[in-house]
């Protein structure tokens, strides 16, 4: 580091990983010096494993904390409330644990500038980029991810019966 150089200051939001996502990620950026934790971190007086969505988003808006997740459920209650969350989007595929660290650490500046910048806004964290969008738009993307995921489990589930029958039902016992 160049002397003459200040040091890059750390974001200053706050950010609660939901038990989705690895705890090891937040764990590993507040070393770094971000103000991350995890649900389940005791220690850091986070709810429990297992919360509700409801309590993590309580919680999260009595300590204004920002919710990073990749579950569409969590994300349609946070819009639903008016929380601002990150939506790590992996479109179509899982991220890893090291997928995950290099995702966040190459775009958690990039974040806090998005959400600096968009106080009404949400940020939707991308393999490549990460974007501002209304929590109304997310919602909306959400929802289509939703039905897209149980349109193709039930292709799978239908593919996978010998006699071609959908959900346990005999083409002769339908309507």
């Amino acid at each position: 580091m160049n002397p003459r150089q200040a040091p890059k200051p750390k974001p200053s939001v706050r950010l609660l990983w939901d038990e989705l996502l690895s705890p090891l990620v937040p764990q590993a950026l507040r070393v770094l010096g971000y103000r991350t934790s995890f649900v389940g971190n005791e220690a850091d007086a986070q709810p429990p494993r297992s919360s509700t969505d409801a309590e993590i988003m309580a919680h999260s808006q009595r300590t204004n904390q920002i919710i990073v997740t990749s579950n569409h459920d969590m994300m349609l209650i946070c819009a639903e409330v008016g929380q601002r969350f990150v939506w790590i989007d992996p479109h179509r595929r899982q991220l890893t644990r090291a997928h995950q660290v290099l995702l966040v650490l190459e775009q958690i500046d990039q974040w806090q500038a998005l959400l600096d910048a968009h106080p009404g806004k949400c940020v939707r964290a991308m393999r490549t980029k990460c974007v501002a969008i209304d929590p109304e738009e997310a919602s909306r993307l959400a929802e289509l991810r939703m039905r897209a995921l149980a349109r193709r489990r039930r292709a799978k589930v239908a593919k996978a019966r010998p006699d071609g029958r959908l959900f346990g039902v005999a083409e002769e016992d339908e309507p």
